[in-house]
């Protein structure tokens, strides 16, 4: 029970960090805590996630979008482990992650 406790105050404590746009995006969770299920459309390693901005036409006409990180399934080496992650192109160019044979 102390555990998961300790479990859900560190998911609980958020690290923040700036984006290249100025906007705020969360930390890779699965840095803080492993084994915890990690949310969808982020980034495993650098914690990339979706922007949101706006979509002008021809006639000047705006509407809402979402700028969503290019993300693959790979499995990786984790702690001597292999492990699937969902981990962003840029980080796969990057050779962030190592990824299983």
């Amino acid at each position: 029970m102390m555990t998961v406790k300790l479990a859900v105050i560190l998911v609980v404590l958020v690290f923040e960090r700036r984006g290249p746009t100025g906007t705020r995006s969360l930390a890779p969770v699965s840095s803080l805590v492993s084994g915890v299920e990690v949310m969808a459309k982020v980034c495993e390693v650098c914690g990339k996630t979706p922007v949101v901005g706006r979509q002008v036409s021809h006639a000047h006409n705006v509407s809402a979008r979402r700028f969503e990180p290019n993300l693959q399934v790979v499995r990786a080496m984790v702690n001597g482990g292999v492990r699937r992650l969902r981990v962003c192109t840029r980080c796969l160019r990057s050779n962030k992650v190592v990824k299983a044979a």
